[in-house]
């Protein structure tokens, strides 16, 4: 677990978003707990987090061109760029619940991803400062 702690943060908190999707959509809760799309959005850019921590850090990428400072910024237009993708698709092929207040849902939504992958990039890099 030593080699690539953030593939395998990453690895875990999709799994841990799969099992919260599995029981929202069993149970309806994202129908009838207003902030319940908000967590899975949050763990989401979380897990996006790490993994592009993995893809442009640990990976090597650019770890020798790039400071930690710049790739958490690379990471973290990555993983705004995904959720922003995620959000077409969702329109697209009408998976939004209501078209009232659509655009609200969508900036909650953003917001959701980007403090998930805020939080990832300030644990890794408090991760790295420790060693």
């Amino acid at each position: 677990m030593k080699r690539y702690p953030f593939l395998y943060a990453s690895f875990v908190s999709v799994l841990l978003l799969g099992i919260v999707h599995f029981v929202a959509v069993a149970l309806y809760l994202y129908w009838t707990i207003w902030w319940f799309d908000n967590l899975s959005h949050f763990l989401a850019g979380f897990s996006l987090g790490f993994f592009s921590l993995f893809i442009f850090y640990e990976s090597g990428l650019f770890r020798d061109k790039l400071s930690f400072l710049k790739v958490s910024f690379i990471s973290f237009i990555f993983v705004m760029m995904l959720s922003g993708i995620w959000e077409i698709f969702e329109y697209a092929n009408g998976l939004t619940q209501s078209t009232e207040k659509y655009s609200l849902d969508v900036v909650h939504d953003l917001l959701s991803d980007s403090l998930g992958a805020i939080l990832a990039l300030l644990i890794a890099r408090r991760f790295l400062k420790s060693f």
